[in-house]
């Protein structure tokens, strides 16, 4: 059965003093669905998760929450919560009442206000914590304490701006974990707001990828890291080794290409013709670097000089320069299994390829 849309935005503009901050932005949220909003500082998420809060009006376009149509609705009545990048919590209420503040403005019962604040932090992973005070607490619990605040309430949407970036390292991949299995468990819609393409790629049901205030790729993680729609999102979701590229030859199957002074033949989708000028994205994990001496075919193959090692415990790096001075990424992953020998030396020439239809093929974009 089909999720239905618990959120959809038609045709939304937004201005602030002339400047256009948000143009023509149409998308859904399913009921029960994990969305990123992902973009680069600037480019609107946080202006629509506000528009969706009730906490500012677009200046033209529609959003319906849950079948109605949120002009008619106050930020109260739209069942929409937020968890804020400050986490705004009450530095002079303890845990229980942080958690509890938003069922007593609605009148609720002490009975139930009880049960649903500790099911609430038994489900956060807070329970004993209800006396202590904020400033008692690490940078996750809080975290913790303000998800529960917002969704103790039980709304339809939670709406998460950039909730994890002021956490370390270690403790922010927990809690994209912890977050996850939470919105799981609850069963609502998350929209969540980061700028970090790793987070989004490994949280998210499905991202919509925000630039200069327009959707540029929506879908899952799998399909707006291997497909991406252009160069710009190609760039930002992860590192790319790109070729910018003419097209020898084409018909509606394949086109030749010339890279490094070897022709390639590719899939062609259909829309690229002899002469066109294109990227060639080559992912680093998809990129094949070889010891001189494991190669006797080098046909396809074009050759390089290790520039740099980085050693990353499950991967190694490097940085592989062509003759022609281009520089490539490369990730190769150690398999203890299959014993291939993944160590290499500053300066060692080696040779270069990729598994043909790994590529993606793009217009050129100057």
């Amino acid at each position: 059965m089909a999720q239905k849309n618990i959120i959809e935005i038609r045709n939304i503009f937004k201005s602030y003093a002339g400047q256009q901050i948000l143009d023509n932005i149409n998308l859904r949220v399913k009921d029960g669905e994990f969305l990123t909003l992902l973009g680069p500082s600037g480019c609107g998420k946080t202006t629509l998760l506000r528009l969706l809060a009730g906490l500012e009006q677009p200046t033209s376009g529609q959003i319906i929450i849950n079948g109605k149509d949120a002009k008619t609705l106050s930020p109260q009545e739209r069942h929409v919560n937020t968890v804020f990048q400050s986490y705004a919590l009450f530095p002079h209420m303890n845990v229980f009442d942080n958690v509890a503040f938003g069922l007593r403005c609605d009148g609720a019962a002490m009975e139930e206000i009880n049960q649903r604040v500790t099911e609430m932090l038994r489900m956060v992973r807070l329970s004993g914590y209800e006396k202590r005070k904020p400033h008692e607490l690490s940078g996750g619990q809080q975290q913790r304490v303000a998800i529960a605040r917002a969704v103790v309430k039980e709304p339809i949407v939670l709406l998460l701006d950039e909730p994890l970036s002021s956490l370390d390292y270690r403790l922010r991949k927990n809690m994209q974990i912890e977050l996850k299995q939470l919105q799981r468990k609850l069963g609502i819609a998350f929209v969540f707001v980061t700028h970090d393409q790793e987070e989004a790629l490994s949280m998210s049901d499905s991202i919509v990828v925000l630039q200069q205030g327009r959707v540029v790729q929506q879908g899952t993680p799998r399909d707006i890291y291997e497909t991406p729609k252009n160069i710009s999102v190609a760039t930002f979701i992860g590192e790319s080794n790109i070729f910018n590229l003419f097209i020898d030859e084409a018909n509606d199957k394949n086109i030749k290409v010339t890279v490094q002074g070897i022709q390639y033949e590719l899939e062609n989708d259909g829309q690229f013709k002899r002469g066109d000028k294109i990227h060639l994205l080559i992912r680093p994990e998809d990129t094949r670097v070889y010891h001189r001496s494991e190669i006797d075919d080098i046909s396809m193959m074009f050759p390089a000089v290790v520039n740099e090692v980085i050693y990353k415990g499950t991967t190694v790096d490097l940085i592989i320069k062509l003759p022609d001075g281009t520089l490539l990424s490369v990730t190769e992953f150690f398999d203890e299994d299959n014993g291939e020998d993944v160590t290499y030396v500053i300066g060692e020439s080696v040779w270069v390829n990729w598994p043909i239809g790994w590529e993606v093929v793009l217009p050129y974009e100057a």
